[in-house]
C-alpha cells in the first residue's frame, strides 16, 4: 500500500484503488438538496476524499510542526475526514475559488476546527466531490469566523453559495 495512505480503515472507507485513492460513497441527501437549491446537480456523485496529491499538497501545507504548532495537520486527522463530511457543524456549498466550485466542511470539536473543502468536477466521466486541501485551527469557531477564514485575501466567493448550519460549527 502506498506510504502516504496508510490510514486507519474505518468502515466508513470504500477502497477504490490503495496506491491512489479512497471514496467515501455518495453524498447525504441534505447535501444534494442545499446544492440543487443553487443549482448544482449532485446526485450520482461521490466523495473522493483521499487522493495521493491531496494527501501530498495537505501534508506539505500543513503538516509543518515547526510552522503551525498544535494546528499541525497528522495522520490521524485523515481519519476524522468521514465524520467531517458526513455530519460538519457548517457547509458552504458552491464556493467560487480560480473559477473553481467547492464545498467547504467546517466541524468544530472542543480545542479544534477543522476546514475541509472538496472541488466539484461535473463532467460526466468524473462526477466526484475531491478533497482539495483540508487544515485546523485551534480553536472553536462560529459561522462568522469560518466565512472570515474561507474567504480571506478575497481569494474565495461565497456570495452565490448556500450555507448550512447542521449544528454546532
Amino acid at each position: 500500500m502506498n506510504e502516504l495512505l496508510k490510514l486507519d480503515e474505518s468502515r466508513y472507507y470504500e477502497q477504490v484503488n490503495p496506491s491512489h485513492k479512497a471514496t467515501l460513497g455518495k453524498p447525504a441527501q441534505w447535501l444534494i438538496d442545499a446544492a440543487a437549491s443553487i443549482g448544482l446537480d449532485l446526485a450520482g456523485f461521490r466523495h473522493e476524499i483521499i487522493t495521493d496529491d491531496f494527501k501530498r499538497h495537505v501534508i506539505k501545507r500543513h503538516g509543518n510542526i515547526a510552522l503551525h504548532g498544535k494546528a499541525t495537520i497528522v495522520d490521524a486527522d485523515f481519519t476524522r475526514l468521514p465524520d467531517i463530511v458526513k455530519a460538519p457543524g457548517i457547509a458552504i456549498i458552491g464556493a467560487i475559488r480560480k473559477g473553481r466550485r467547492y464545498i467547504v466542511y467546517a466541524k468544530a470539536e472542543p480545542c479544534m476546527t477543522y476546514i475541509y473543502f472538496e472541488q466539484i468536477f461535473g463532467s460526466h466521466r468524473n462526477r466526484v466531490l475531491r478533497g482539495s486541501t483540508f487544515y485546523k485551527v485551534t480553536r472553536p469557531l462560529v459561522m462568522d469566523d469560518i466565512k472570515r477564514i474561507v474567504t480571506r485575501n478575497e481569494k474565495t466567493d461565497i456570495s452565490g453559495a448556500v450555507i448550512v448550519s447542521l449544528g454546532k460549527a
